[in-house]
């Protein structure tokens, strides 16, 4: 009789233990499929709530000049857009004496431009627009003074309840029709960051800015310290200078 009491207590408690493991599995599954489901959810939600921008780059032929064109690509709009742009230059396609000389005015020639660890310096500009609406698209000018080895823009908007993404863009690839290729576009997928403001008449000192930033937000503000305002060119002034003769003054 104990024998058989024991014997029962042991299948007992063996069965026990079966199906509690058993729920415990089955607990977890359920679980793992509720944060996967919740995952989708909420990624269906942002893919439905963020701006989708694209950004290309297009020869303005009747400018002779080059245009940045953002496609908003989503189904709600993006607010607050804030556009950085950088034409980029080497000393090999122009040292910075003859830039300077060419298409700086005269008062700001002495300004202490020089080229960054990969020797490039460039012309930057910055533009705000209020609102880029869903399947819509924005063509912003650049009016650079001379064609760039490649292009930098960095784009920053925010979403309908402030949220503030960005995006940086490098063209490059110069082809006899005067087109641009993207060859950079980091991140490669949407990431929020805390608003950066960019002015361009003004440098940006990153030894004193406790934000941590993505390396090629720092890349591009390197950059960007390398570079002189759009404002300080002779085509900002309404000069009429000829370049052929500015570059032998």
């Amino acid at each position: 009789m104990e024998s058989f009491l024991l014997i029962a207590s042991i299948i007992l408690l063996v069965t026990t233990g079966f199906y509690a493991w058993f729920t415990y599995n089955i607990l977890k599954e359920l679980r793992q499929e509720n944060n996967l489901y919740r995952n989708l959810i909420e990624k269906q939600l942002r893919l439905s709530t963020v701006p989708h921008i694209h950004c290309d780059m297009k020869p303005d032929f009747q400018a002779n000049n080059v245009k940045l064109e953002l496609y908003n690509l989503g189904n709600v709009p993006a607010y607050d857009l804030q556009v950085c742009v950088i034409g980029a230059y080497t000393e090999e396609n122009m040292d910075i004496p003859t830039f300077m000389r060419t298409f700086i005015q005269p008062r700001f020639r002495k300004y202490p431009l020089q080229v960054d660890k990969v020797g490039y310096y460039g012309i930057r500009s910055s533009m705000r627009h209020p609102l880029l609406p869903f399947q819509q698209r924005l063509a912003l000018p650049l009016n650079l003074p001379a064609p760039p080895v490649d292009v930098y823009a960095l784009l920053q908007y925010r979403e309908i309840s402030g949220g503030n993404y960005y995006q940086v863009y490098c063209f490059s690839d110069l082809d006899e029709q005067g087109n641009y290729k993207a060859n950079i576009l980091e991140p490669s997928k949407q990431e929020p960051l805390e608003r950066f403001h960019f002015y361009d008449t003004d440098d940006i000192n990153l030894a004193t800015n406790e934000k941590v930033l993505p390396y090629h937000v720092r890349d591009f503000i390197d950059l960007w310290n390398h570079s002189l305002s759009y404002r300080l060119t002779i085509f900002f002034a309404g000069e009429t200078t000829n370049p052929q003769e500015a570059s032998g003054t």
